[in-house]
């Protein structure tokens, strides 16, 4: 999207920029029809508008939430946080909070050849209300997890009132910033850890 909005901003219109931008991002075997889902999405967002800045589309990201908490039926985001070694168990616990009526933010389904990973993880957390950290021992040693859980990123998130709420993948030792919370653990029983994750989001305040 930032090289999309760069090629805008130079005066081309949507077909040029999309597929200049898609060559800048390195996109093998570039389909404009493939692409048309992704770039109706990012006019509604405003996304694709030249001048939109990353705090713009943060901003909008949280005035959705709030759109969502005030509606008659509220629905509950998830951001998953996690070690790409855990991804297949990412993917499992991603199918069954679907399942279970929760929305997730996953990376994999999210992030798009050529995103700002930074610009797009700031959107995903701005419009959870959940960030689910998964700690195993791929985890805890990761240094991409070690930065999310630096002082600054729990205050990011704490500002934006999202709920950390750890989950035990295995043995690990649990970080220091994270020892005063309770885990849903998984360690022992998959579908004991669902429970308790699954739980501890449905009964949080925020959902009454």
């Amino acid at each position: 999207m930032r090289h999309l909005r760069q090629f805008l901003k130079l005066g081309d219109d949507h077909p040029a920029a999309l597929r200049k931008a898609a060559t800048l991002a390195s996109v093998e075997d570039y389909q404009e029809s493939a692409l048309a889902p992704l770039l109706k999405w990012a006019r509604e967002l405003g996304a694709a508008d030249p001048d939109t800045s990353v705090e713009d589309l943060v901003d909008e990201a949280v005035a959705r939430k709030e759109e969502r908490h005030q509606a008659a039926k509220k629905t509950t985001v998830a951001f998953l946080s996690h070690s790409s070694r855990d991804k297949q168990f990412i993917r499992k616990l991603a199918a069954d909070l679907t399942e279970n009526g929760i929305d997730v933010w996953f990376d994999e389904q999210k992030i798009l050849v050529g995103d700002s990973i930074t610009e797009k993880i700031g959107q995903g957390l701005a419009q959870s209300d959940f960030f689910v950290i998964a700690l195993s021992e791929n985890s805890v040693n990761s240094a991409w997890v070690k930065k999310e859980l630096s002082n600054a990123v729990i205050q990011e998130i704490e500002k934006r009132a999202v709920t950390v709420l750890p989950i035990r993948l295995d043995d690990c030792e649990i970080p220091e910033l994270l020892r005063d919370k309770k885990y849903a653990d998984f360690s022992k029983s998959y579908k004991i850890g669902l429970q308790e994750l699954i739980q501890a989001m449905k009964h949080h305040p925020e959902n009454g």
